[in-house]
């Protein structure tokens, strides 16, 4: 199958130690077999969840992008944040708003794109990815390539 058929899955969530609070942001990528390919985990320093969220959105599309991932299918528990992208929910915040946008414009980067809600007992490794982020220095991203 060439890479312009294959379809990867990405998974994402962000972590708050307080709302607001130290925060990290994590994306977890899968091959189309179901194999975990890698773990991103990026550190966010004092922010929001809702902001956390975004984050972990964003640092896994650019990442799926570096990866050469054409067609993706994305889930995350963030309910509001996945309305929000999807524009069935208000944004009133204008760094949110900003934050929708950058995650907008990457996502028309991939040949195939998909996002839907997964309840948070099936992102488990996301969210324990996103909370070992809020650990790391703001900005700083570490990857674990896992195949």
């Amino acid at each position: 199958m060439s890479e312009l058929q294959r379809f990867y899955t990405l998974q994402f969530d962000g972590a708050c130690s307080g709302n607001p609070g130290p925060a990290g942001a994590a994306a977890v990528l899968f091959d189309e077999d179901g194999s975990l390919l890698y773990h991103f985990r990026q550190g966010l320093g004092y922010t929001t969840n809702n902001v956390a969220e975004y984050r972990a959105l964003i640092l896994g599309l650019q990442q799926a992008l570096l990866k050469g991932c054409k067609n993706i299918n994305v889930q995350g528990d963030a309910q509001l944040v996945i309305n929000q992208f999807r524009g069935s929910c208000r944004i009133n915040n204008p760094h949110l708003r900003s934050l929708r946008d950058e995650a907008l414009e990457l996502s028309r980067n991939f040949r195939t794109f998909r996002i839907s809600y997964m309840s948070r007992v099936y992102n488990t490794l996301a969210d324990s990815q996103a909370n070992l982020a809020i650990n790391l220095q703001e900005g700083q991203v570490e990857e674990d390539r896992l195949y």
